[in-house]
């Protein structure tokens, strides 16, 4: 296994400081942030699709020179449903636009949104429907792969993964989100278990729960706040974790997810202090890092 960090949440280092900085901390690879085509986020990312050849190729070079992969290109592409109807030949064309750019760059992997349908009994269609767009763009662009991100108001781990083992293509699994899935009551080591084929990369963050309110009570609903802490701090079964994912032979990138900013996270220290502690509380596990 591999650790990696994504560029969400640092500091808004220049490409070149990325590429050092990951490579003093002992990181194998860096998961660079793509700016959305709408204009947002307007700062904290990398690259974008109208990035000049000049800085595609000079980002390739300095993170070449550190020593340090690519890991994927994180991209905020255009939403299947805009005015409830589905645009798939725009999203398609879309993430084909996002895996040139991995491909110029030297990414392997392109992290893309699928986002949620209209209805709740739409997912299983809607899925296989993304899969099918998603394949047909990669069958444009060689060499690259997709990977999709469990996240609440989206799909769950265990939509994500049984859609990925439905359609049994190489190219399109899953960046596995734990915390994501403990928000949404799954069973993160069952998960793993079951799917560890399917899962690409891991994207790892911590939470907790929040103390304040927990008797909250509305005569139907029991109401649970989690918050983000460090690695190895929260609710999340690490260690037992990654004794599931090295039995099971996963040898993929495991990535410090950081989200820090104005409306989240706000007590986290900083990225760089995140960066350095997430690889002292990894390096206790020694047995599984490349």
């Amino acid at each position: 296994m591999k650790l990696g960090f994504w560029t969400l949440g640092m500091p808004d280092w220049p490409n070149a400081e990325v590429a050092r900085r990951a490579a003093e901390l002992g990181y194998r690879g860096v998961d660079l942030r793509c700016a959305r085509r709408d204009g947002a986020p307007s700062e904290g990312f990398n690259l974008s699709l109208e990035s000049s050849k000049q800085e595609i190729d000079d980002t390739r070079a300095v993170f070449d020179e550190a020593g340090i992969e690519i890991s994927s290109m994180l991209c905020y592409n255009t939403p299947i449903y805009r005015g409830g109807e589905p645009h798939w030949s725009d999203y398609q064309g879309d993430v084909v636009l996002h895996a040139r750019l991995a491909a110029e760059v030297g990414a392997p992997a392109i992290r893309v949104v699928i986002d949620a349908p209209p209805a709740s009994d739409m997912w299983d269609s809607h899925l296989t429907q993304a899969w099918q767009a998603i394949a047909r763009a990669l069958d444009q662009v060689s060499g690259v792969k997709a990977v999709i991100e469990n996240h609440p108001g989206r799909a769950s781990g265990e939509q994500l993964l049984a859609a990925a083992e439905r359609a049994g293509d190489p190219r399109i699994g899953v960046e596995f989100s734990p915390e994501h899935s403990l928000v949404m009551q799954e069973n993160i080591l069952e998960l793993i278990d079951h799917y560890t084929d399917y899962i690409f990369q891991i994207c790892l963050a911590d939470r907790r729960v929040v103390q304040d309110g927990l008797a909250d009570f509305d005569g139907r609903y029991y109401y649970v706040r989690y918050e983000s802490v460090a690695v190895g701090s929260g609710m999340l079964p690490v260690a037992d974790m990654l004794e599931r994912l090295g039995n099971k032979g996963f040898n993929g990138y495991i990535s410090l997810k950081w989200e820090k900013s104005s409306t989240f996270g706000q007590h986290l220290p900083s990225g760089e202090i995140a960066l350095r502690d997430y690889m002292t509380t990894m390096r206790t596990y020694p047995e599984y890092w490349e």
